[in-house]
């Protein structure tokens, strides 16, 4: 049975016939199992999300290198990290050393990406 800590509070996951039990803390939320996909699937963005802000200097340090290599797509498109990049790109002495020449990529077409999944799709739960 997967286990994990939570801000000190203890959380389970339990499979019972074609439900999902969560259980938080004592407090258990009964789930068909469409539902905990979609709790899952939420999730795991919204932990993509939160993972990208904890790291966002080292994303805008390696987009800076794309900038400066002229690659036509980028590691994020969130705007802040962006800027951020195209700055580290401009002034960051070690990469203006190594990596001689301006930069070359004008325009970034942002993260590719792969769906597995119709469109429309928005991550909500």
């Amino acid at each position: 049975m997967p286990e994990v800590l939570v801000r000190r509070s203890e959380a389970r996951v339990r499979q019972e016939a074609h439900h999902v039990l969560l259980e938080i803390d004592g407090h258990v939320t009964e789930l068909p199992w469409q539902a905990a996909k979609q709790l899952s699937r939420a999730l795991r963005i919204m932990a993509g999300k939160a993972e990208e802000f904890e790291k966002a200097h080292e994303i805008a340090f390696d987009q800076a290198i794309l900038l400066r290599s002229g690659a036509p797509f980028g590691l994020t498109d969130n705007p802040d990290i962006q800027k951020e990049a195209a700055i580290e790109a401009a002034s960051n002495p070690v990469l203006r050393r190594s990596m001689p020449g301006g930069i070359r990529s004008q325009e970034q077409l942002g993260v590719p990406t792969v769906r597995t999944e119709p469109a429309g799709g928005d991550g909500h739960v």
